[in-house]
């Protein structure tokens, strides 16, 4: 019998009184926000937080996921037409600029510097142009036609991906726009100076934006007042976003969603929403059984998925097993993984796995809130699932 289970049989449980007025108001705080940016435009569904795309090749159908990962907030681009003699820097100058550029380059990081690969993108309109370090694959994302167009030149293969029930979406510029303009309205909003920081052996000037649910933090070259690095949280992801450049000329081929010639053709779906805790468990398994040699990874976030996705890749890549199994596991895997990207709980959650035998009974590896529910869900490591009231947590969560 479990821990918990033993003491429910000790103590009888008492339903908790509902959460204190300061909750109450932050949540309604948070809920006008929300509808705030539902508001802003008649085709912007979801936040460009969740507008994920990705970079998936073709068995592993997982290695890209993460990169897969976010089609990260470069929440502020400028057009270069900055004063050089006189450069303003203050917050509203610098965002100021936001609205012309028509281009942008830049190396995207998921949590800490150095400690995982650099995804690479080059913007030009609606599509992206995507490249990950240490992997030969590149992809060409199409906002506008919601699909993805990733090339392998050492297989000589081409991959279709069709991103399924994606949203509409606007321009990727004009979605910029959208989020500095809910981010700057936005309750609670505020900005603060953090004066000069070093970086790589450039001095930048930084200032941190704050909302209710978001924090970003700019940093601009002081000698033009444009901004060359951001850094923001959301929820318990980082993302860095350095080496930003705008208005660079881009040869247009390198958008194309044309397979080069000679080029093997392969199409596939994916659905990037909707993810549930049954997906979340099925990825645990996986991730146990064919990366983790029968024990659960160290982590499930997904600055760590994106450190471990050449070994992702390596794992799948050895299976034996047939292409289109490899690509089954590797899209369910994908599924998984987004329940934490687009993770809908109450406060946080807590992964404990590492080092815990896939089928261990007696080990909790997670547990959260769902959204609107006063108990909690703990999995357990023969992936079992039960409801727990806060008191009886394997250990308590951090309040956000």
């Amino acid at each position: 019998m479990r821990p918990n289970e033993i003491k429910k049989l000790i103590t009888n449980l008492k339903v908790k009184p509902n959460d204190a007025l300061d909750a109450k108001v932050n949540n309604a705080i948070d809920s006008a926000l929300e509808d705030k940016l539902k508001n802003q435009s008649a085709q912007q569904s979801p936040n460009i937080w969740r507008i994920l795309m990705k970079s998936s090749f073709t068995k592993f159908a997982m290695a890209a996921i993460i990169i897969a990962a976010v089609i990260i907030g470069l929440h502020f681009i400028n057009n270069g037409n900055v004063s050089i003699t006189k450069p303003c820097l203050a917050w509203d100058c610098v965002v100021s600029h936001i609205m012309d550029a028509n281009t942008a380059e830049l190396d995207i990081i998921i949590g800490e510097e150095g400690k995982g690969p650099v995804i690479h993108d080059m913007i030009k309109g609606s599509r992206i142009r995507r490249t990950i370090e240490s992997m030969p694959e590149a992809s060409v994302i199409d906002l506008a036609n919601s699909q993805i167009l990733s090339l392998d030149a050492a297989k000589k293969k081409a991959v279709y991906i069709s991103l399924k029930d994606l949203p509409q979406i606007p321009n990727y510029i004009d979605q910029l726009r959208n989020v500095i303009t809910m981010l700057q309205s936005a309750p609670g909003f505020t900005t603060e100076d953090l004066g000069d920081h070093e970086f790589d052996g450039q001095m930048l000037y930084g200032f941190k934006a704050t909302g209710p649910k978001l924090e970003v933090t700019i940093w601009a070259d002081p000698n033009t007042g444009l901004p060359v690095r951001f850094e923001q949280t959301e929820g318990q992801m980082k993302i860095i976003c350095k080496n930003v450049r705008f208005d660079v000329p881009m040869d247009d081929s390198l958008f194309s969603m044309d397979a080069p010639e000679g080029y093997k053709i392969e199409k596939q779906e994916l659905n990037l929403f909707g993810s549930t805790e049954a997906d979340f468990i099925e990825g645990l398994k996986i991730q146990a059984e064919v990366v983790g040699d029968g024990f659960f990874l160290d982590d499930v976030s997904m600055e760590y998925i994106v450190k471990i996705a050449p070994i992702l890749k390596e794992k799948f890549d050895k299976l034996t097993v047939s292409e289109e199994e490899k690509t089954a596991l590797g899209m369910k895997l994908q599924k998984g993984i987004m329940f934490i990207r687009f993770f809908k709980g109450e406060g946080k959650w807590v992964y404990a796995g590492k080092d815990v035998k896939l089928g261990d009974s007696n080990t909790a590896i997670f547990w959260y809130r769902p959204a609107g529910s006063q108990s909690y869900r703990v999995i357990y490591g023969d992936l079992a699932v039960e409801d727990t009231n806060e008191p009886d947590l394997p250990r308590p969560i951090d309040k956000p």
